[in-house]
């Protein structure tokens, strides 16, 4: 071959290299682009969904008509979703739409049905030192899920773990003073809706310290070539992309909204409450805050693993899609449903014994 075409054949070779190269790295950065910016594509419809929903929540639960049937909505529409969730191995998939339909149908009945076992005055009235209406929970429950063996409707089983009775405290916390039980006189008011204000602003802050710090993280550590903090093996296989720097995230941010947050809106919309919600979370010493705040912070972010675990089995992202950004109903307060169960017998014990 002439030395001019062999010349000529390897200018072309390295010019389509050169090509191929540079085509790489274009698709490269358009790549990088494009996975940063799905990272933070769901950011707007969240904020949305948040400057809608808070006041319209704030308003609803200073009202205990409405806070009540605020939480059985909730409730309703979240076991609902619970009952999308069947696992993948379960018969019922094997059943018809219709009798699916009436199945769910019959497991939102029940569970709301349970939840709605309490009525005022019933502490007044024991069983031992069960209350009345407690005790006929109980029972109820248990006759309940003996039925529920025996058709072998396990799903139904964890679910009234992980939404009837968390629902049930809800709703007590609803009903009469903080956390189901009287008040005297004017003293503790508002300990029904501080308590749920609270609550919720603790656990939607955890949610949102472990988003947020995460994903920083994750493109931080990312851009500096450096590994993440390893998951603990049992997590991962839950929830693939959560990570430790979460984690700490969001139990910095539940922790911060129980020392600083709640007691800033107690006293700027100068609630009234009882000396066991001072107690609690205002003039306890600070490292027993700390501590309340960190087990109210974990318990919120096992109540999200433990939903995440329930919805892999089912082979599903999120419960639903009824709030943008979001997800469904449940995914919003399945941080919430052991923290609730956890703050309501705290402050039955502590009522107790400040008595």
């Amino acid at each position: 071959m002439p030395v001019a075409a062999r010349k000529k054949e390897q200018n072309v070779e390295s010019a389509s290299m050169m090509k191929g190269t540079a085509a790489a790295i274009q698709t490269t950065r358009s790549s990088n682009v494009t996975a940063k910016s799905s990272v933070w594509s769901d950011l707007p419809r969240r904020l949305a969904t948040i400057c809608i929903g808070v006041p319209m929540i704030w308003n609803m639960l200073q009202q205990p008509t409405l806070a009540y049937v605020f939480f059985m909505g909730v409730h309703t529409l979240s076991a609902w979703e619970f009952t999308l969730l069947e696992p993948m191995w379960s018969h019922q998939h094997q059943s018809g739409t219709s009798i699916q339909y009436w199945s769910r149908l019959c497991f939102c009945l029940v569970s709301v049905a349970l939840a709605s076992i309490h009525f005022p005055g019933s502490i007044h009235n024991n069983i031992g030192s069960l209350p009345i209406s407690d005790s006929l929970f109980l029972c109820a429950l248990v006759l309940t899920s003996g039925i529920w063996v025996m058709m072998e409707r396990h799903h139904w089983l964890v679910g009234l773990l992980v939404v009837t009775i968390p629902f049930r405290s809800w709703v007590m916390l609803q009903q009469l003073g903080g956390a189901g039980l009287p008040t005297k006189g004017n003293d503790g008011d508002n300990d029904a809706f501080g308590s749920t204000i609270s609550i919720l602003l603790v656990v939607w802050n955890t949610d949102t310290g472990a988003l947020v710090v995460g994903r920083l993280a994750t493109s931080i550590l990312a851009k500096m070539e450096q590994p993440r903090w390893a998951v603990p093996t049992w997590i991962e296989k839950i929830s693939p992309k959560k990570s430790m720097e979460g984690f700490l995230g969001g139990v910095l941010g539940g922790v911060w909204t129980t020392v600083q947050w709640v007691p800033w809106i107690v006293h700027w919309a100068s609630l009234d409450v009882s000396p066991t919600f001072q107690k609690l979370w205002l003039t306890s010493p600070m490292w027993h805050r700390l501590g309340f705040g960190f087990t109210l912070s974990l318990l919120a972010i096992l109540g999200d693993l433990v939903e995440s675990s329930i919805k892999r089995q089912s082979k599903s992202k999120d419960s639903g899609s009824m709030l943008p950004g979001h997800g469904g109903i449940l995914d919003r307060f399945d941080s919430s449903l052991l923290v609730v169960v956890f703050y309501q017998v705290l402050f039955q014990w502590t009522k107790a014994a400040s008595d």
